[in-house]
C-alpha cells in the first residue's frame, strides 16, 4: 500500500477534529450564550491534552504506535456520538476533556512515526505535505461544519465527524508497515510504583536531552508562548463571527478559518521548494513566522470589515503553517528512541500554554475589548520571539567562535 495513504489517514482525523470544534463550540454557545462557557469547552479540552501529554510520549516510544492511533480514533468516534442524545453543557465539557485526552495520544504517535516511514531526508517535505493536508481538512472541516450546522443542525455534523474517525481507523487497520519499538527490551514493570518510576525515568531522560540541546529549548519556549497566544484567537474568532453577523455565526466562523486554511495550503506548497531552509535558516524562519503569524491575528481580530478580516486570515494562515511545520521538522530531527517523548513534551507545552491562555483570556475579556485582549496575547508572542531569536543567534555565534579557536 502506498505509504502516503498514512498521511491521508491523518487528514481524515483532522477533518473530524475541525468539524467537532465548530459544532461543539456553536452548540455550547447556543446552549449558554456565555463566552465563559465557550472558554471552558476549550480549556477542558486542553486539560485533557495536558494530562495525556505527561505519558503519551512514553507510550509512543514503548508500544505499537499504529495500534495507539487506531484505538484513539475509535474512542473519539464513540464519545462524539454521545453528544447527539445528551447535548447538555456538562456533557459537552466531559466530551471535550476526553477528546483532548485521546487526541494527544494520536498526534504524538503519528508525528513520532513519520521519520521511520518516510526517512529523515524527507522530513521537511513530508511535514509540508502533512500541513497542506491539515489545512485542506481545516478548510473543508470548518466551512463544511459551519454550513452543515447552520442548515442541517449539529447532529448531522457530529455524525459526519464520527464517520471520519471510523474511516481513519479502518484504513490504519488495513495498512502495514514495519513499526519500531525503539526502546531496548525490558521487563514490563509490575505494580504502580514500578510503572511510575519508569515514567519518571523517561521524563528525566527527555529533560536531560533538551538541556543539552539549547536550540531545542529555545524552540520549545516560543512554542509554549505560541500555544498561550493561540487561546486568544481560538476564543476570539467565534466572538468575531458573532459580531460580524449574529444570525450566521457558525457560517462566518467556518469561513474565517476556511480562508486561513487556504493560506496554510499555499505555505505548504512553497516550503518544500526552499532548499536553503536548513541549519540556522530553519530556526530563524521559525521565529520570524511566529512574529508574522501574530501580527496577522492581531490585525484581523481588530476589525469587523469582512474583506480585511478574510485578507489577513489568509495572510495569517501562511505563517501559521510555516510555524507549525518547522516546529515538527525540528523535533523530528531527534533520535527515534526518544522522539515519541520529545513530541510528548511538545504536546505538553502546547496543552499547558492553551490551558493558561483559556484561563486568562475570559478574565481579560471582562475588562478589555476583544482587540485589546488579542494584542496582549499575541504581543507577548512577538516580544518573546524577538528576544529568543536574538539570544539564539548569540549562542550560535559564541559556539562558532569556540570552534574556530580550537
Amino acid at each position: 500500500m502506498n505509504r502516503k495513504i498514512f498521511l491521508y489517514v491523518k487528514a481524515f482525523s483532522d477533518l473530524g477534529t475541525f468539524m467537532d470544534l465548530i459544532a461543539i463550540n456553536v452548540l455550547m454557545y447556543a446552549a449558554t450564550g456565555n463566552s465563559a462557557w465557550l472558554a471552558a469547552t476549550m480549556a477542558v479540552r486542553t486539560l485533557g491534552g495536558v494530562i495525556s501529554s505527561l505519558f503519551s510520549g512514553v507510550l509512543a516510544d514503548r508500544f505499537d504506535r499504529r495500534k495507539i492511533m487506531i484505538w484513539t480514533d475509535v474512542f473519539r468516534a464513540i464519545i462524539i456520538l454521545s453528544l447527539i442524545p445528551f447535548p447538555h453543557p456538562m456533557m459537552i465539557l466531559i466530551v471535550c476533556f476526553l477528546i483532548g485526552l485521546t487526541s494527544s495520544f494520536f498526534a504524538v504517535s503519528y508525528s513520532a512515526e513519520i521519520p521511520q516511514i518516510f526517512g529523515q531526508d524527507k522530513v521537511l517535505e513530508t511535514n509540508a505535505l502533512i500541513s497542506r493536508l491539515t489545512s485542506i481538512s481545516l478548510v473543508f472541516g470548518f466551512i463544511g461544519a459551519g454550513v452543515i450546522t447552520d442548515f442541517l443542525g449539529y447532529q448531522v455534523t457530529l455524525l459526519i465527524d464520527a464517520a471520519t474517525y471510523i474511516i481513519s481507523a479502518i484504513v490504519l487497520l488495513k495498512m502495514k508497515w514495519e513499526t519500531t519499538v525503539t526502546v531496548e527490551k525490558i521487563a514490563i514493570a509490575n505494580g504502580f510504583k514500578d510503572k511510575l518510576y519508569t515514567i519518571v525515568r523517561d521524563l528525566k531522560e527527555v529533560y536531560s536531552f533538551i538541556m543539552l540541546a539549547p536550540m531545542l529549548l529555545m524552540i520549545n519556549i516560543v512554542f509554549l508562548v505560541g500555544a498561550f497566544a493561540g487561546a486568544s484567537h481560538n476564543l476570539g474568532i467565534p466572538l468575531l463571527a458573532e459580531n460580524i453577523n449574529a444570525g450566521k455565526q457558525s457560517f462566518y466562523y467556518g469561513l474565517i478559518w476556511g480562508v486561513w486554511g487556504i493560506g496554510s495550503v499555499l505555505a505548504t506548497m512553497i516550503l518544500p521548494k526552499l532548499p536553503s531552509l536548513t541549519g540556522k535558516r530553519l530556526y530563524v524562519t521559525f521565529f520570524i513566522s511566529a512574529m508574522l503569524m501574530s501580527a496577522g491575528f492581531i490585525t484581523f481580530l481588530s476589525n469587523l470589515n469582512l474583506w480585511i478580516v478574510l485578507s489577513f486570515a489568509f495572510f495569517t494562515g501562511i505563517f501559521d503553517a510555516c510555524f507549525t511545520t518547522l516546529h515538527a521538522t525540528i523535533l523530528q530531527k531527534t533520535d527515534n528512541h526518544i522522539r515519541g517523548r520529545i513530541f510528548g513534551v511538545g504536546m505538553l507545552l502546547k496543552s499547558i500554554g492553551f490551558a493558561l491562555g483559556f484561563v486568562v483570556a475570559p478574565i481579560l475579556l471582562e475588562v478589555l475589548s476583544l482587540p485589546k485582549m488579542v494584542w496582549i496575547f499575541h504581543g507577548t508572542l512577538i516580544t518573546t520571539s524577538i528576544f529568543v531569536m536574538n539570544y539564539s543567534i548569540g549562542i550560535q555565534k559564541k559556539a562558532e567562535g569556540v570552534n574556530q579557536s580550537l
